[in-house]
């Protein structure tokens, strides 16, 4: 069975080095699973180390494999990886090869370096919400895949671990460590606000990326087992209310695009409202 599982959220200094032990896993192996949890730490810290990542946002998870485990990427990866390197990306091309929602996706540095990739999702017979949200993981995953790929990380991004049969999150308790002084993000971008707060939670190069941070945040109200629906509801007005602005750039830029968001919003409520008639 395959299982995805979440690193702890440690903050600490990765080594300049790595355990003789460790080494011999990763490079002879490609194999995290035979290492205790200490060495797993000391790995996750290095390679967040070695990209310039916050490991206090959790940028990679674990995913266990054909009997492998390895480090693979998550949204904050990418969100980080954008401003830390000042990555633009442009959606190039779009379209539906038989059952398959194709988007095709080009990342460009601020040295000018050029790179594109592609994401594709299953549409069937899809349509309304349903082909709405396809369009929308296609567009996530192109642009997910190409900055990965920009940035020399070879890995897989959970957008496509999301696609493993029978793959299962499990939760780590937090290590204990002594912080460090975090790596601190570029505040350029399109910035994404939450409720109270004065400064932007997170900045995104494009309104794609903007929306998909968005919708990440709305799904994680709408999934929480801390808040009832009434909550939920309310968190979800707040949210929209201290982001006005850019939903009209959205709105205004990008109208397809503003419709999808449209219709993640309009499913969060709903599955609120839903949720609120069974209690």
């Amino acid at each position: 069975m395959n299982k995805v599982v979440n690193m702890p959220g440690a903050v600490a200094e990765a080594p300049m080095g790595l355990d003789p032990a460790i080494q011999s896993s990763i490079v002879l192996k490609g194999d995290l699973s035979g290492l205790n949890e200490s060495q797993k730490k000391e790995y996750y810290l290095y390679r967040c180390r070695q990209v310039g990542l916050d490991p206090a946002a959790k940028p990679f998870d674990l995913l266990t494999l054909n009997g492998k485990q390895v480090l693979y990427a998550n949204a904050s990866a990418t969100q980080q990886l954008c401003s830390l390197h000042r990555l633009s990306t442009q959606i190039t091309h779009r379209e539906k090869v038989d059952d398959l929602y194709i988007v095709s996706v080009r990342v460009t540095g601020a040295d000018g370096r050029v790179s594109e990739n592609q994401g594709a999702v299953s549409v069937g017979n899809a349509r309304g919400d349903a082909l709405a949200n396809a369009i929308l993981k296609a567009t996530t995953k192109a642009i997910r895949r190409s900055v990965l790929s920009h940035c020399g990380l070879g890995m897989l991004d959970e957008t496509e671990v999301e696609s493993i049969p029978q793959a299962q999150t499990h939760h780590i308790e937090p290590v204990q460590v002594q912080p460090i002084e975090i790596i601190e993000e570029r505040k350029t971008g399109i910035p994404l606000m939450i409720p109270g707060a004065t400064e932007a939670y997170s900045y995104h190069a494009n309104v794609e990326e903007w929306v998909d941070a968005y919708l990440t945040m709305v799904d994680k109200i709408s999934e929480s087992k801390k808040f009832n629906a009434g909550d939920k509801l309310l968190k979800l007005s707040d949210l929209e209310k201290c982001n006005l602005e850019t939903v009209g750039r959205v709105r205004d830029e990008a109208p397809g695009l503003y419709q999808v968001f449209g219709n993640g919003i309009a499913q969060a409520r709903l599955r609120a409202n839903e949720e609120s008639k069974k209690s």
